[in-house]
């Protein structure tokens, strides 16, 4: 085709939309202009309720599946800016969604990595989202495409837009293909449900949502994970007697349900004493107690309780939680309380392991921040060994990144007897004389 009759034809089909939205405008029949989420809005220069002049295409009710391809090759062949054409773009995709939603998809699939510069990266393009209700809507048809692998390469990027608009309407009907998805999709599923629930998503409770999640072998989804799904009042409905003797039963035939049960029991302990934790679950086997004590230390509102909750996960050999960041950040929230001293006494009584080190040097941290100077007589008392190397250590680490004294970071670092990581120590004293400059002494 010559250029001259492909601009012939590109003109006429631009007439075409042109006349169609006229008429709609006139007749008062044409569809209304879907309004962008905020993301879109930025993403096309918009600002909200407002459109370029000209800019907008009004479809009349009587288009079939050809008049919007038509159009759409129009848009593709025309001269605008890259924003000027994407919002031209939304303007007929969501309208042709009604008529005929896999070729309106196929369309935007061949335009989705089209980005406008300067916004936000979408990983879904910058169409893709227009078509959120009518997956919503039509869940069965989008997971049929999807599985079918309809658009080729382009199926993953429509998986994450079905998965976000059908999961927040009916996460029942997005829980019940968790089997379907890889482990990846599978995590941001059951975010998108958790997120459902919290919203109140219309006719589903936690109950009917759990119900189906359990349903899942352990592989897939394991006991903290189900957790979040946990309706609130399936346990604190349970008295604390008759869920002990549950778990107990559970240990030997359902590891995940016993662990679930454990975490329940936990919150339900956690305005106790780690003295009367332990004491309450003294006669359980030794991997659901370290559940239990691991919940009510996540869920514990009273700080001073928690010292002795990370002794009841040491007791029982849980080292992989008490190496976990929730253990740091509890134990920190605690010392930046008030209980500062008190979170460094304890952690000097810590046995000297590899999982514990990285606590340690965060549990003494926030006392040397505070107390910089007071500290020192706390730590030459401390007994000569591991722990007391590694306080003076993170002393002079304190002393140099948030005290700017170079001298008490001297001072701490020649207290250190074990001569290996006194080297070690001073290359974190180096590091930070090389990121500041620092020439002295």
């Amino acid at each position: 085709m010559s250029r001259r009759s492909q601009a012939i034809l590109v003109a006429s089909h631009l007439l075409l939309v042109v006349a169609g939205g006229w008429l709609a405008w006139q007749s008062g029949v044409g569809f209304s202009r879907p309004q962008p989420s905020a993301t879109k809005q930025a993403q096309t220069g918009q600002s909200p309720g407002r459109g370029g002049p000209g800019m907008a295409f009004f479809p009349t009710k009587e288009w079939h599946g050809s008049e919007y391809a038509r159009a759409w090759k129009a848009v593709c062949n025309g001269k605008y800016t890259t924003r000027e054409r994407v919002r031209l773009q939304r303007d007929l995709l969501q309208p042709w969604a009604e008529v005929d939603l896999a070729a309106a998809i196929e369309a935007a699939l061949g335009e989705a990595w089209d980005h406008d510069g300067g916004s936000d990266f979408d990983p879904c393009g910058p169409l893709l989202d227009v078509f959120s209700e009518a997956l919503a809507n039509h869940p069965q048809d989008g997971w049929d495409m999807i599985r079918g692998r309809q658009f080729g390469v382009g199926t993953g990027m429509l998986r994450r837009v079905w998965m976000e608009a059908v999961g927040l309407k009916d996460p029942l009907f997005l829980a019940g293909r968790l089997g379907e998805l890889s482990w990846r999709d599978r995590e941001q599923a059951l975010a998108i449900c958790h997120t459902a629930i919290q919203n109140r998503s219309d006719g589903v409770t936690a109950d009917d949502l759990f119900k189906v999640l359990a349903g899942f072998p352990e592989d897939w989804l394991n006991a903290e994970q189900l957790m979040e799904f946990v309706p609130a009042q399936d346990g604190p409905a349970e008295e604390v007697a008759e869920l002990k003797q549950e778990i107990i039963r559970l240990a030997n035939d359902d590891d995940r349900l016993a662990t679930l049960k454990a975490m329940l029991l936990g919150r339900r302990l956690a305005g106790k004493t780690p003295a009367e934790i332990a004491g309450e679950i003294e006669a359980m086997p030794e991997v659901v107690r370290a559940e239990v004590a691991w919940a009510a230390l996540k869920d514990t509102d009273n700080t001073e309780h928690i010292p002795g909750l990370v002794d009841l996960l040491i007791a029982d050999g849980a080292w992989a939680k008490v190496e976990q960041r929730e253990t740091v950040q509890q134990l920190q929230k605690y010392a930046r309380g008030g209980g500062a001293k008190e979170v460094a006494e304890w952690a000097t009584t810590l046995p000297v392991r590899t999982e514990t080190i990285e606590l340690f040097h965060r549990s003494v941290e926030p006392y040397f921040s505070e107390n910089l100077e007071n500290s020192r007589a706390w730590l030459v008392k401390i007994p000569r060994g591991v722990w007391r190397d590694r306080a003076f250590a993170e002393f002079s680490q304190v002393a140099l990144n948030v005290h700017h004294n170079s001298r008490a970071s001297r001072w701490a670092l020649e207290q250190i007897d074990d001569d290996d990581f006194k080297q070690e120590a001073e290359g974190w004293r180096s590091q930070w004389e090389k990121r500041t400059g620092w020439a002295g002494n």
